[in-house]
């Protein structure tokens, strides 16, 4: 699963680590950058929550605007996640498997449970390179695409976006090749690429831990 990521504002070097060669690409981010439809990326650095406008990356690399997460009838919520291993079987992305896109980010999000409590987990590549995520877009909306995770990230969540990388940008983005022969492309990371890091536990969740365990160590003796 993926729920929120992040796109930093160092945009000229996304470009350079990822090998995109478009212009435009090293201006995303910059209020008067002209999309396909003469929008602008202004805002779209920053975390990116479900329902957000994201910057995408189209076919020919062309850069464009989608809302994050497809409307579809009868959902109250959209979908924000598409897993790779139902893709083709579901009527829901079956159209959009020829308007597959990248998306352009630096770290996720995930939640590790523990007990009543979960835990925020952010994962990046090493030294925060930027990266894109597998994607299908349907002109105005796209969702990420996901698949089981990565053994280094197992023990966080059972789903991980799917990061595409450098060598595979324009299999996946040659909508004239058919979704079959790109579906080798839709899995976990390698473990030795990915970081991540916990964010500590709160003062008083703090407190209340140590009292546990002087009370545990008390009773023990």
């Amino acid at each position: 699963m993926c729920s929120r990521f992040d796109l930093n504002s160092n945009i000229r070097a996304f470009q350079v680590q990822l090998g995109l060669t478009l212009d435009d690409i090293a201006r995303l981010g910059i209020a008067d950058f002209p999309t396909e439809d003469d929008a602008t990326f202004d805002g779209l650095t920053g975390t990116r929550r479900p329902t957000d406008p994201i910057a995408v990356i189209l076919p020919d690399r062309k850069a464009a605007i989608r809302d994050w997460g497809l409307s579809v009838p009868g959902l109250t919520t959209p979908l924000i996640n598409a897993r790779a291993e139902t893709l083709d079987q579901k009527p829901t992305f079956q159209p959009l498997l020829m308007r597959r896109c990248l998306i352009p980010a630096t770290s996720w999000y995930e939640w590790r449970k523990d007990g009543p409590a979960k835990r925020k987990n952010q994962i990046t590549l090493p030294d925060h390179q930027p990266f894109v995520f597998a994607g299908l877009e349907n002109g105005h909306q796209a969702t990420i695409i996901t698949c089981a995770p990565s053994g280094a990230i197992g023990h966080i969540h059972d789903r991980m976006p799917v990061v595409i990388g450098p060598n595979h940008f324009d299999g996946w983005l040659d909508c004239e090749t058919r979704f079959a022969h790109n579906r080798h492309m839709l899995t976990a990371l390698p473990d030795h690429v990915l970081s991540w890091r916990e964010e500590p536990h709160t003062a008083s969740e703090r407190r209340r831990s140590d009292t546990q365990i002087s009370l545990f160590s008390n009773g023990d003796n």
